[in-house]
């Protein structure tokens, strides 16, 4: 009798603990999953943050670089204007031109090996280096128009969702589609910021051979963003 009544207490101690350990393991699952959810409304949240945000700086930057692609491409970027009561020589002398632009720093301080004025039929350029310059005279003034002294005005975007959704494990638990589009977002804003840097390089040593096709490339990269994240935002809602 005693043994039959040791017997049931050894089994009900044996169900009471897998019973423990069970519950145990659900409620730490629960907690796990609770905290997974927590943080992945807050993930949610930063990401929708953080793209309105880009997406009204983006922007503003399209609509300006659309405006001095077009001034670019029609030749009215100006570079500098200089009233000709101003000049104590004629502006018709070619050479007098040539010694006004070897120290007029048109691009800040740096010198120039090759400074000419051309005539080309009734236009005449401005050659320094292996940079080439419309010059113009309009209502009493000296124009310089071409490619130079682009002011970039690179928007500062943030792209940390990404790293943070990877960070926090949230990305494993985020819909798919969200994914792929906070992705796509990602990989553009990525090859922006690089784009970006090869600009602003192009900008600083003063060349003109190949920064049109930088101004363009960012341009470009800057529509595909705002359609991106056109995109992403609707998979936010």
């Amino acid at each position: 009798m005693k043994n039959k009544i040791n017997k049931q207490q050894l089994i009900l101690e044996f169900v009471s603990v897998v019973f423990a350990v069970i519950l145990a393991l659900v409620l730490n699952g629960w907690r796990e999953s609770s905290a997974l959810n927590a943080n992945l409304v807050k993930v949610e949240k930063s990401i929708l943050k953080e793209v309105q945000r880009n997406d009204s700086l983006i922007r503003q930057s399209h609509t300006y670089r659309g405006d001095l692609l077009q001034k670019l491409y029609s030749n009215q970027n100006l570079l500098l204007a200089v009233s000709i009561s101003d000049l104590d020589f004629d502006v018709n002398n070619n050479s007098k031109l040539v010694d006004f632009f070897k120290t007029a720093l048109l691009f800040g301080q740096k010198e120039y090996h090759t400074v000419q004025v051309v005539q080309e039929g009734g236009d005449r350029v401005l050659i320094l280096d292996n940079s080439v310059f419309d010059l113009k005279l309009e209502a009493g003034t000296l124009q310089v128009l071409g490619l130079g002294n682009v002011e970039l005005k690179i928007p500062d975007l943030n792209n940390q969702s990404w790293d943070l959704a990877k960070a926090t494990g949230t990305i494993t638990e985020m819909d798919i589609a969200l994914v792929e589009k906070l992705g796509t977002v990602n990989a553009l804003i990525e090859t922006y910021l690089k784009t970006s840097e090869s600009a602003v390089q192009l900008v600083y040593s003063g060349a003109q051979k190949g920064l049109m096709p930088v101004l363009e490339d960012l341009y470009n990269l800057e529509s595909k963003i705002m359609k991106a994240n056109s995109q992403l935002l609707e998979e936010l809602d």
